[in-house]
């Protein structure tokens, strides 16, 4: 069973809570500028007010010192405007910061609202300024619980101690049980909203790794963990525009294994999926997963996409996938440890950037498929591109250096 803190605090991972205070510090200063702003206004009107109250003489103690209060915390709070536009030009680094500044400054509107309420009893039993500071801090500012207990009691324990002083010889209780209760109230208040939040946090953080998980089997093979043909039709238009747009070369391979039928009669569909299991885990070995795509076209064919592999790197990569594969053990036992090969056709483009030339990549595909069925036709175990009149073949014997 949980504990009182954990219930409180919502266990998340240490990654979760620095994305957490990155969205507390986002909210903080986006609403808590107008809670500023807010504040400014009144604490100008006040000023206002006693100088024509007073006919700008401030002849008297009370209107000095309300003035003294209602200058200090304009002063803090336009500090805190200008500290807020300076956090906001430097997120997320300064989340933590954020975070902090804003409890500080609730502690200080408190204790202000404490001073307040404090004076005001020389002439009124009136708690008000109290109680509206109170509740618009627990209603409009994120506090921890114990941030939240720590503000409010230390509050509360000023006005205890400091209401005598000012109360003269009048009965204090009516005003000790309406803070306490209030304290109360809003420690309580601040504390729900903060487990609430934080499992509004968590929820998301559940829906979001669902939606993922659904993401990842809509666009992976089941059998070999590749992206499928699903991935490749949603998201191929994309991986084009950005290379027409940034000027780089795409290249498309369309691979195939060599005599894959003959295999799988052989040796049977168990061992022919566990074939193209292996295939794709090394060939996933070879790729960057950032600029390069291997793709489960259909059957024993894989379709990689490379962005900004030009055509000298593109021949270097299908020679190097052709010696990995060729090296590979796929056999059924150590008896009969025999490998695979794989054709390969290679087709290289600059995508254009002219809109009646969206989709050109279909294009792309189609030459990689030719190239593979020249490849299929002159040999296998070797890789053929399109670009050139004379076949470009990689052989049996390439030199490894030269692709590595």
């Amino acid at each position: 069973m949980l504990g009182i803190r954990e219930k409180l605090t919502s266990p998340i991972t240490q990654e979760q809570e620095v994305e957490y205070t990155k969205i507390c510090a986002e909210r903080v200063l986006h609403y808590d500028v107008f809670l500023l702003l807010g504040i400014i206004g009144i604490q100008l009107f006040n000023l206002i007010y006693v100088f024509w109250y007073t006919e700008g003489r401030l002849h008297t103690v009370p209107s000095r010192v309300y003035a003294a209060l209602y200058s200090v915390l304009l002063v803090i709070s336009l500090a805190g405007l200008a500290v807020w536009n300076y956090l906001r030009r430097n997120q997320p680094a300064k989340a933590k910061t954020v975070v902090r500044l804003q409890c500080i400054y609730c502690g200080i509107l408190l204790f202000w609202g404490a001073c307040v309420t404090v004076y005001d009893q020389r002439v009124s039993n009136n708690i008000s300024a109290f109680l509206v500071v109170a509740i618009t801090v627990a209603v409009l500012v994120y506090l921890t619980p114990a941030q939240a207990v720590l503000l409010y009691v230390c509050a509360e324990i000023f006005l205890f101690a400091a209401l005598p002083l000012f109360k003269g010889s009048g009965d204090s209780h009516g005003e000790y049980l309406n803070t306490a209760v209030m304290t109360i109230t809003c420690i309580f208040i601040c504390c729900y909203r903060y487990i609430s939040e934080r499992k509004r946090y968590l929820d998301q953080q559940v829906i979001l790794e669902q939606n993922r998980q659904l993401n990842q089997l809509a666009n992976r093979d089941s059998l070999t963990g590749l992206r499928n043909r699903r991935f490749l039709e949603r998201e191929i238009d994309d991986l084009y525009e950005r290379c027409a747009a940034e000027g780089q070369p795409m290249t498309v391979m369309m691979m195939d294994i060599d005599y894959f039928k003959i295999y799988n009669d052989t040796y049977g569909h168990q061992q022919g999926d566990e074939c193209l299991r292996r295939m794709a885990w090394r060939l996933e070995q070879e790729i960057d997963w950032k600029e390069e795509y291997l793709i489960r076209y259909g059957g024993e064919e894989f379709l990689y996409i490379g962005i900004g592999v030009d055509r000298q790197a593109a021949m270097e990569k299908a020679g190097r996938f052709n010696q990995v594969i060729r090296e590979l053990i796929i056999g059924p036992s150590m008896e009969d440890s025999r490998g695979i090969t794989i054709s390969i056709g290679i087709c290289t483009e600059f995508p254009s950037a002219q809109p009646e030339q969206a989709g050109e990549w279909t294009g792309y595909i189609s030459e990689a498929d030719k190239a593979l069925y020249k490849a299929k036709e002159t040999g296998r175990d070797r890789w053929v591109a399109n670009w050139e009149n004379e076949l470009q073949r990689g052989h049996l014997n390439v030199d490894k250096q030269s692709l590595l």
